[in-house]
């Protein structure tokens, strides 16, 4: 199985690897300062740019080069190096591999943060299972480079190695399963093992082997799943011959670092070390249901889209793609229909000469940060009786949808619509016109919500009109 690349280790490798077993020292090996006296004459760009499925041979004098991510030192990793680029003009690095047919790749100085520099000529290059990797032709893929020969093509610069922290990226779990993450160096934040884990080792042989099982253990590896506060789910995978692989399952939550590989359609998160596993803290807090939530059981977060409600019939509340809550008062954004023209509208009107209803209501409107890069809505204003309107972005883990949430934890981005604008008291706006567009910063990632917020009572009673919410 082509997983085994990466994780299954041989007899010999096993044997290489036992006397450093037992030994806590996790520092590289100390080598002499090597620089291979190279220079890059493509990035590994261009050739991602040209690679396909079907492996092609390099026929120019090309080098590249990029920084070590995995280690076999201890036996997380069999005869395969994973790397990244790391560039300096802010775009995300690249990750590729190449194939070694060697054992003990880091007493050869291919420990994480060294910098590699790859002669392309003669070498093979393709895309398998999602991912750029360089090696020798083996039955008509891209096998391993000899032993005898891969020093003439893959050359480790021991002068030039960075720490950790400057390759590491931070990412969610539904920001790390994606083809472009593969073979980086990637920690997971606020994850936590599944509860049914619990009591296995990483590496159990004891686990179910059946596909559908949680654990599972095939192929001479055990799969777990970590889980986030947002229920996103990835295969946490450790071979047999990992010497941390008897490792009790933790049970609290925190961080656990890695590089992402992938078999099939399947992401796995392969850790190097015992320390990059590190969920020391409590698990997470139980999340409260919201009672009163309604919508949310169709929720699908995008990049692109415009809602003008015309699929909706008048006085619906519930909206499969959309959660509708609120904190006080007991209504609802309800669709409304006029000059058949379809829009969410909330009042706090409580009828001529009463106060108003108090309510707090909120309409979530999921969105993906990683692909939009603007926000925007219509609004029309009607008997302006106090400013009740406000627009707050949910981030990533902020909520949960149809769970109980927290408004410090949104950020207000109100003023950023600055068309936003309300009548003069007891007037109405009579057609809809746009509030403005919010740039999403580039900063801001991940699946999260805009949250329109209607506060009213008292003798804040104004109606609130949307239509056209749009993410581009």
């Amino acid at each position: 199985m082509k997983f085994s690349k990466y994780l299954l280790i041989g007899a010999l490798s096993a044997g290489f690897l036992t006397g450093c077993a037992n030994d806590d020292d996790y520092d590289a090996p100390v080598m002499e300062c090597i620089n291979p006296g190279l220079t890059v004459t493509k990035s590994v760009s261009d050739i991602l740019a040209t690679a396909t499925a079907t492996p092609t041979q390099y026929t120019q004098d090309d080098i590249i080069e990029a920084y070590v991510t995995s280690s076999d030192e201890r036996g997380a990793f069999f005869k395969i190096v994973s790397l990244q680029t790391h560039p300096t003009d802010g775009s995300a690095p690249i990750g590729f591999s190449i194939n070694i047919d060697g054992a003990g790749l880091f007493t050869q100085g291919f420990v994480p943060g060294t910098k590699v520099m790859i002669k392309l000529k003669d070498l093979y290059y393709g895309i398998d299972f999602g991912s750029l990797e360089i090696g020798a032709l083996f039955e008509g893929q891209v096998g391993r480079i000899s032993e005898q020969t891969y020093k003439d093509h893959i050359f480790v610069n021991t002068c030039e190695k960075l720490e950790e922290a400057d390759l590491v990226t931070h990412m969610t779990v539904a920001q790390a399963l994606n083809d472009a993450n593969i073979n980086r160096l990637i920690e997971l934040d606020n994850v936590e093992f599944l509860e049914a884990s619990f009591g296995y080792k990483l590496y159990d042989e004891s686990a179910p082997t059946a596909n559908g099982n949680n654990p599972q253990t095939i192929g001479g590896a055990t799969n777990h799943q970590l889980i986030d506060q947002e229920g996103n789910k990835i295969v946490f995978r450790t071979s047999s011959f990992a010497n941390f692989s008897g490792m009790k399952i933790p049970e609290g939550s925190g961080k656990v670092r890695g590089v992402l590989t992938k078999f099939l359609d399947t992401y796995q998160f392969v850790a190097r070390y015992d320390t990059d596993i590190k969920l020391d803290q409590p698990r997470f807090t139980p999340v409260e249901n919201s009672a009163s939530a309604l919508g949310g059981t169709a929720i699908a977060y995008s990049g692109s889209f415009t809602e003008d409600f015309e699929s909706y019939t008048a006085g619906l509340t519930t909206f499969p793609k959309y959660v509708n809550d609120y904190t006080t008062g007991g209504r609802y954004w309800q669709l409304k229909s006029f000059s058949n023209n379809e829009y969410i509208e909330m009042s706090s009107f409580n009828g001529a000469g009463n106060q108003g209803v108090t309510a707090k209501t909120y309409f979530f409107v999921p969105v993906n940060f990683d692909a939009a890069s603007t926000f925007s809505f219509d609004k029309e204003i009607r008997y302006m009786a106090g400013q009740c309107l406000k627009v707050y972005r949910a981030d990533a883990g902020t909520y949960i949808p149809r769970t109980a949430f927290n408004v410090a934890n949104f950020v207000d981005i109100t003023s950023q619509f600055t068309g936003l604008t309300y009548p003069a008291t007891g007037q109405s706006q009579n057609t809809f016109s746009t509030a403005g567009t919010y740039n999403i910063p580039a900063s801001v990632t991940g699946n999260g919500f805009i949250v329109f917020e209607y506060s009213g009572g008292g003798t804040v009673t104004t109606t609130v009109q949307i239509d056209n919410i749009s993410a581009n």
